[in-house]
């Protein structure tokens, strides 16, 4: 792997890993938004050779990428631009795109703004719109908690009372059920940087945990998904943040998808046990379905 930076249309760097060197080019977005930025999508770069390659980078404001100043508008749009100022990087005509959680719904968007520019979409874990991330979520944390405990949880969230130890506990517990496969130590460091996502978690999606008062407040694109018309995998986990409910609107609206639950998996497709027959899966989509033995 090599890294490369790449200047966005406003003038920000970039931080980008690169590898392989093959015409089709994959390019990954990582979750969030906000947060330590795009490290934990290295296991794609597995997906490289002599003819595919690989780029991962951290979104503006996160990882090695630049901060901008406080007063910067945080906007869906300037984040399309700068994924297309990566594609231009490359020197592609058309990519891959495979978007993960937060990444998912940008993949969508850019999608749908820049359709000649995108050959095949990998949504992994994610939504189409911010509403459908917040129900979903709701119901979550029915599940795992009691009523009163949930109750107290959404409150305190709806205060942005963060530091409240009963809240605090709450979020493990979900984050341990639907984001880490019941990794309790990973849960907590979850916890930690989703509660603390840095200046772009705070402009995109905002000051609270699962009601989105930032840029993606409103944000929605189920309304539009029968406009995309690039071939479409679909990848959740059997305990994901992105539920059933979720995947299944995207699968019923996208034309040409395909959907696919791994049941072992929560929300963290790379860290998980069976990452190899993640990749497997999203190899073999990118490739073509038809050409696989």
């Amino acid at each position: 792997m090599r890294t490369e930076s790449v200047l966005t249309d406003e003038g920000f760097t970039l931080h980008c890993t690169l590898s392989g060197s093959g015409d089709r080019v994959l390019i990954g977005l990582h979750g969030g938004p906000g947060g330590s930025g795009g490290g934990y999508l290295e296991p794609l770069h597995r997906l490289s050779g002599p003819d595919r390659t690989v780029v991962t980078f951290d979104q503006l404001g996160t990882g090695a990428s630049e901060l901008p100043p406080p007063d910067y508008d945080w906007s869906v749009a300037r984040a399309v631009a700068d994924v297309d100022a990566v594609r231009r990087h490359c020197a592609a005509e058309r990519v891959d795109l495979l978007g993960h959680s937060w990444g998912g719904m940008l993949a969508l968007q850019y999608t749908l703004d820049h359709p000649g520019h995108v050959g095949r979409l990998v949504l992994s874990n994610t939504a189409a719109s911010t509403a459908r991330v917040t129900l979903g979520s709701l119901a979550q944390l029915a599940d795992v908690l009691t009523e009163s405990e949930a109750s107290a949880a959404v409150t305190a969230d709806a205060l942005r009372e963060h530091d409240n130890p009963a809240f605090r506990a709450a979020v493990e517990a979900w984050l341990a059920r639907y984001g880490t496969d019941g990794d309790l130590d990973a849960a907590r460091a979850e916890t930690k940087e989703a509660l603390e996502p840095g200046p772009a978690g705070r402009g995109l999606w905002g000051d609270r945990l699962w009601f989105a008062d930032g840029a993606l407040r409103d944000w929605d694109v189920e309304p539009r998904l029968p406009e995309i018309t690039a071939p479409t995998l679909i990848v959740h986990g059997g305990d994901d943040m992105s539920s059933a409910d979720t995947n299944r609107v995207l699968a019923e609206r996208i034309p040409d998808s395909e959907w696919l639950t791994m049941n072992n998996n929560g929300h963290a497709m790379f860290h998980a046990p069976n990452a190899p027959a993640y990749l497997a899966i999203v190899r073999a989509f990118l490739d073509g379905w038809d050409e696989q033995s």
